[in-house]
């Protein structure tokens, strides 16, 4: 018996793997479905960080050796059009990211026997953020381009309710789904349903080291802050850390401020700490912001426009600011501190459920089963 004729082949475009945030949910996702029969290429443009992995679970990888991914386009065409040769029951291409998704879009057009999903683990409306003239005419680009090709795939899939109405409206899109990413493994049972706070209030930010995330408002916000002792643990590594190193010395908070880097154990990250704070300027979902609840961590993030508000239940786990304002955060620090702010334990175990592996791996495969 031929194995092909009754596999269906997924094709994963990534075009960039970095350790953690996408890159771990899509892995993740892979290994599930590869338990599940599925047969699975992945494709990156240039080294794959994640390729060691990917063959210790037979999962087929390709490199494509390009130094711009608009000049991907015919490398991928032609990938695709070897994968349709192979015989396998269904052939189901599934990009991420707009930029990428349009490039799928592209290299696809009109081969048969092809379905291509389009997930957005970012927010489309990153792209009305730009740093010069350039910046500006390459988003406007992408934008217009995933207004009218997102429309042609099978589906489109987002991360949250919150980009999933936004692309809905502004694209006019009715085959668009969310899912919600594979944040945790499972829901953490807490021994003490009311947390003991520290002596000194352990603050800490988790994720990519880069200027959306805004950590410049977190540091600005600290150090006006005079009311109590505190420290802020930095997790994760980015371009912008020499520049946040700078921020630190010229706020004289080196006592009070540690970049700890990247760190694989959740436990080491999370058991200690009083607050958690995200300052993005946009989001897709935040997975060290479902984590942060997991643990039992209070959260205050930005209301910037992607998942912040839906994870924190729109105010009933957590609080909000207003995006950019680091007084608002200060203010909503402050209120943290001396109200000695704790999470609802039944309303947080039962929203987590939306956020676990089991309910994102079997979304997925429901998907992928009825092609």
């Amino acid at each position: 018996m031929n194995l092909k004729k009754n596999q269906r082949r997924l094709i994963f475009f990534l075009p960039f793997w970095a350790v953690g945030g996408a890159s771990e949910s899509v892995y993740k996702l892979i290994n599930f479905l590869i338990k599940k029969k599925f047969s699975i290429l992945v494709i990156s443009i240039g080294k794959n960080l994640y390729k060691k992995k990917f063959k210790k679970i037979n999962c087929d990888i390709i490199e494509i050796n390009c130094n711009r991914s608009i000049l991907s386009i015919f490398k991928l065409r032609k990938i695709l059009l070897n994968e349709i040769k192979k015989n396998f029951k269904k052939n189901i291409l599934i990009s991420n990211f707009h930029y990428a998704n349009i490039i799928s879009m592209i290299a696809s057009y009109k081969i048969e026997n092809l379905k291509v999903l389009l997930t957005e683990r970012s927010s489309v409306s990153e792209l009305k953020y730009y740093n010069n003239y350039f910046q500006f005419l390459k988003n406007k680009i992408i934008y217009y381009m995933a207004k009218w090709l997102y429309k042609e795939s099978y589906l489109v899939i987002t991360n949250s309710n919150f980009e999933k109405n936004y692309i809905a409206k502004k694209f006019k899109i009715k085959n668009i789904k969310c899912i919600h990413p594979p944040s945790i493994e499972k829901i953490i049972k807490l021994k003490n349903h009311i947390k003991k706070r520290n002596t000194i209030f352990k603050i800490i930010y988790v994720g990519r080291l880069s200027k959306e995330k805004g950590l410049h408002i977190i540091l600005n916000s600290l150090s006006k802050l005079k009311l109590f002792n505190f420290t802020l643990d930095i997790y994760g590594d980015g371009p912008q850390k020499l520049k946040i190193k700078k921020l630190i010395n010229l706020f004289k908070l080196n006592k009070n401020i540690k970049l700890r880097g990247h760190i694989e154990s959740k436990n080491t990250i999370y058991k200690n700490a009083d607050l958690f704070i995200n300052a993005s300027i946009f989001e897709g979902l935040p997975n060290a912001l479902v984590q942060s609840i997991n643990y039992g961590v209070f959260p205050i993030c930005s209301n910037a426009p992607g998942g912040n508000l839906e994870v924190i239940k729109f105010g009933k786990l957590g609080l909000s600011f207003k995006m950019n304002n680091e007084k608002d955060l200060r203010n909503k620090i402050i209120k943290c501190f001396q109200n000695n702010l704790q999470l609802n334990y039944f309303l947080r175990k039962k929203h987590l459920v939306n956020y676990t592996e089991k309910k994102s791996f079997l979304n997925y495969y429901k998907i992928f089963t009825k092609i």
